[in-house]
């Protein structure tokens, strides 16, 4: 399977969509109704109060919104990789690898506001590297502050990715203040009309523009499934993240900034939860896109196959059991 992803024929996206299909069947046949959160924006109650008609008849509503969502996102965010040529050729590994890690944490394949983010976030973030010669970054930066803004209606703490946009401004750009302030801009506009619209409603509540936000340690339970999710999140990591250093001197500057903007991307991702966090290990389905990036280059760069494919293997019968014997 992963020497069939690592060649670029357009025939590997119907594949794509069967392997991941067969890993998360189970999730179809017991379909989860998800439930919003204190840490989900008023969007996303919405969404759940709209679907919920059909929730009660048809459930499967849900596992089918939500794999929809996760198979765009490997597709488009693979494409994307290949555009900024982070990897040395065009492959659908970081597909591939983005629809199994979703498939390692159950909770990864929920329909969640923080799933909805990372919709956003494929397309922000190659926007943001896309910084370093554009012709009208403002333009683009106004943009990203203004998806941010919104995606905060579905998931409130997504407001701190202005942080990486920040980065990605310090990474690519020489420093200006005009273009800070245009973000900004960009992430208050759909507060600016969501406060026009609650106040000519007469329902203008300070409490909806300006939401709570607290740093809180979601409980864990940790045992040994879920030591080997863990192992089998990060050992992949790990030898992509060494393969990627290791070729950096092969890179074009504008790459090394990328794969440097990725590194944050991903430290972003795993410290975000812990802002309203709440019991449930969805809102860690953030870094699975960066983590993607460093799973694809462990199996694209691996000189002995058998190996990786072994690692690969070895993740899909831990999924298959974990369906069987109904670990969490």
């Amino acid at each position: 399977m992963v020497y069939t992803f690592r060649e670029n024929n357009g025939f590997n996206a119907f594949l794509l969509f069967a392997y991941g299909l067969l890993l998360k069947l189970p999730y179809f046949t017991h379909a989860y109704v998800p439930d919003a959160t204190p840490a989900d924006g008023f969007l996303f109650y919405d969404l759940l109060r709209f679907l919920a008609p059909i929730g009660k008849t048809a459930p499967v509503i849900y596992p089918t919104i939500a794999y929809l969502l996760i198979y765009t996102q490997a597709l488009t965010f693979n494409q994307l990789i290949g555009e900024q040529r982070l990897m040395y050729k065009p492959q659908y590994l970081v597909a591939m690898s983005y629809l199994l890690i979703t498939s390692l944490v159950p909770e990864w394949n929920y329909l969640s506001a923080v799933l909805i983010t990372n919709s956003v976030m494929v397309w922000a973030w190659p926007r943001m590297v896309s910084l370093y010669n554009h012709n009208h970054p403002k333009a683009t930066i106004f943009n990203i502050g203004l998806a941010l803004g919104i995606c905060s209606f579905f998931y409130l703490p997504s407001l701190f990715f202005m942080v990486l946009l920040v980065i990605g401004l310090l990474i690519f750009r020489p420093f200006s203040i005009t273009e800070w302030l245009v973000g900004i801009l960009g992430l208050a506009t759909p507060y600016y009309f969501l406060g026009l619209y609650l106040y000519l409603t007469d329902k203008f509540h300070l409490s909806v523009l300006l939401p709570e936000i607290a740093i809180k340690y979601p409980p864990f339970n940790f045992n040994f499934v879920w030591a080997t999710r863990i192992a089998l999140l990060l050992i992949p990591l790990f030898i992509g993240w060494y393969y990627i250093q290791r070729n950096r001197g092969r890179m074009l500057i504008q790459v090394r900034k990328s794969v440097a903007l990725l590194m944050f991307y991903l430290l972003v991702t795993l410290l975000l939860p812990f802002v309203n966090g709440f019991q449930g290990y969805e809102y860690w389905v953030l870094a699975a896109i960066p983590l993607s990036v460093y799973h694809a280059a462990c199996y694209l760069y691996a000189r002995r196959i058998y190996w990786v494919q072994l690692l690969h293997w070895i993740s899909v019968l831990f999924i298959i059991l974990c369906f069987v014997f109904g670990r969490k």
